[in-house]
């Protein structure tokens, strides 16, 4: 798939980057809440590049990540925000199906979900001390990316 153009990513990276921000704001500077965001955003991200994901699975994967764990009545809020940050409805709506399926594992319909999961679930991972059994054990019946199955790998030592 061909690459866009300079002034096309440097767009879709200015969205990320204003999506990132407001969620700073929604999270009223908790840290522990931004932290998490941006712990999952940059391994999705780093996923999805070397998993060489189209621009617009990466786009709709790394805006995913910003807003994954939206807490309450998610899928509204998901939405006022990318609206607001002025994400088209298009990416939109994926990303907010993304979102509502985070915790779905076995109906993952496309890469960039995928590697949302992966990289969600490394995080959590590592935040709550997951037992090395469950982690492995997740693994197996979970990833399916080499890069997300390497990245894990390093991470818990495995």
């Amino acid at each position: 798939m061909p690459k866009e153009n300079d002034a096309a990513a440097k767009q879709r990276t200015q969205d990320v980057n204003r999506v990132a921000l407001r969620m700073k704001q929604y999270y009223h500077g908790d840290m522990n809440k931004v932290q998490h965001f941006v712990r999952v955003y940059t391994l999705a991200k780093s996923i999805g590049e070397l998993e060489r994901l189209s621009d617009e699975e990466q786009f709709d994967l790394e805006l995913a990540a910003v807003v994954h764990n939206v807490e309450g009545d998610r899928i509204p809020v998901v939405r006022d925000i990318l609206r607001e940050c002025g994400v088209t409805e298009a990416a939109a709506m994926k990303v907010c199906h993304m979102v509502e399926n985070a915790e779905n594992y076995e109906h993952i319909g496309t890469l960039d979900h995928q590697i949302l999961i992966e990289a969600k679930l490394i995080v959590d991972f590592k935040e709550q001390n997951t037992p090395e059994k469950e982690i492995i054990r997740k693994a197996e019946d979970i990833f399916l990316t080499n890069t997300g199955k390497l990245f894990l790998k390093r991470a818990f030592h495995l």
